[in-house]
């Protein structure tokens, strides 16, 4: 059984990439670090998704086609992909 999610674990969620992506303000992402030093389910979100970024980024690293279909199924992104696909 899954446990519900804390009102501050949905904000961090929903802010993640950009808080990854450096584009929050400082007090933010100074509210969002204290939440990771304290929820450990956060913690291993943020870490988890930072390392997948850093393997899409790392070049070296071959993502099989079945895996890279599922990612992008997973993330809804068809579409986007689709559009690249076909320009």
């Amino acid at each position: 059984m899954q446990v519900p999610l804390s009102k501050t674990c949905q904000e961090l969620i929903a802010q993640l990439s950009d808080f990854l992506d450096g584009e929050l303000d400082a007090a933010l992402c100074e509210k969002i670090e204290r939440h990771l030093a304290t929820c450990d389910a956060c913690r291993v979100a943020t870490d988890t998704l930072r390392k997948t970024i850093a393997l899409y980024h790392d070049r070296r690293v071959a993502v099989p086609r079945e895996v890279h279909a599922h990612l992008i199924q997973a993330l809804g992104l068809e579409q986007m992909h689709s559009n690249t696909r076909g320009a």
